[in-house]
């Protein structure tokens, strides 16, 4: 088991026991001073290979292979640590990202239960960014769903009308993630500890809702689209039958208190994916490559009108 920091302090505790226990033998303090190293050297090992990790995703290299065997909670703790190196170039952590919740086949990268990661400032831009094509490697557009959260109550929220009454706004959000691995070496630790390749997130104007019933079946039956520049439709769907958005949010809220992580006023929750991905480079797996200029994603009976983000492709740039 690989120790971190936090958990150092106890393994004094239980050095100072041991050797009072064992009376100070010898052989028994060297067992133990061996142990202690090994772990510690692991730690290091593993330290780097995350530094590493993080200055490839900067650079737009291909993140190598995570081949350390751990838990998930463990892992966790290390994308904490790849955090705090992206923050430097990226900002401070205002928010949260999940994926794995909708229907159909999971991905063979996330656990089981579902992933989650942390949206740092400088990754989100305003709806009408425009991006050149050279800004990522494997990035793709994907329609997704946001909420901002306004009252710190919704960590102790219990039913689905307490957690609507912790967020205070719907906020239309497209993504564009850039899972860059050298090939073959993608693993479910290594998807988290690369804080799942997310590069860049979009945002419209907020929607304000209210914590009543007819917020509840607003959210679960909303409708949306996306359109080209021209106004030509990619794609549409519905989110009857895709995720509860509530749902997914009761899932991440517990996950980051399992985490010792508490959500915040202002926190940007992102729940994933809602059904319309497109691939922005040529020769990906995910298919053509997309050819339009703008990728407009709306969303339908939330508000009076469309409420809508925005991103805007530069092709000047490959």
């Amino acid at each position: 088991m690989i120790q971190f920091h936090s958990r150092q302090r106890n393994r004094v505790l239980t050095f100072v026991m041991a050797v009072f226990v064992a009376g100070c033998n010898p052989g028994v303090d060297q067992e133990i001073i061996e142990n202690d190293s090994d772990e510690q050297n692991v730690e290091m090992a593993v330290n780097r290979e995350i530094q590493l990790i993080a200055a490839d995703f900067l650079a737009l290299r291909p993140m190598r292979g995570f081949p350390y065997q751990m838990s998930i909670n463990d892992a966790y703790l290390w994308q904490d640590k790849i955090v705090e190196y992206f923050e430097a170039d990226l900002g401070p952590v205002i928010g949260y990202k999940t994926g794995g919740h909708s229907p159909g086949p999971g991905f063979a990268t996330f656990p089981a239960e579902g992933i989650r990661g942390a949206i740092l400032e400088n990754m989100i831009f305003p709806s009408g960014t425009s991006v050149t094509l050279d800004q990522t490697k494997r990035g793709f557009l994907e329609a997704d769903f946001a909420f901002r959260v306004g009252d710190d109550s919704i960590n102790d929220a219990q039913t689905a009308l307490e957690v609507l009454a912790g967020l205070d706004a719907i906020i239309p959000f497209a993504e564009i993630p850039d899972p860059y691995y050298e090939a073959g070496t993608r693993s479910v630790n290594g998807t988290i500890v690369s804080n799942m390749g997310s590069r860049m997130g979009f945002v419209g104007e907020p929607v304000i809702l209210s914590a009543t019933e007819q917020w509840l079946e607003k959210i679960n039956n909303f409708t949306f689209a996306v359109h080209d520049e021209h106004g030509n439709l990619i794609d549409q769907g519905t989110m009857a039958g895709w995720y509860e958005p509530l749902q997914v949010v009761i899932w991440l809220r517990d996950q980051l208190l399992q985490s010792g992580k508490r959500l915040s006023p202002g926190d940007l929750l992102s729940l994933g994916n809602i059904g319309i991905l497109r691939q922005l480079h040529e020769n990906s797996p995910r298919g053509p490559a997309y050819r339009s200029d703008e990728f407009i994603l709306s969303y339908y009976g939330l508000a009076d009108g469309p409420a809508k983000v925005a991103i805007r492709i530069d092709r000047s740039k490959q």
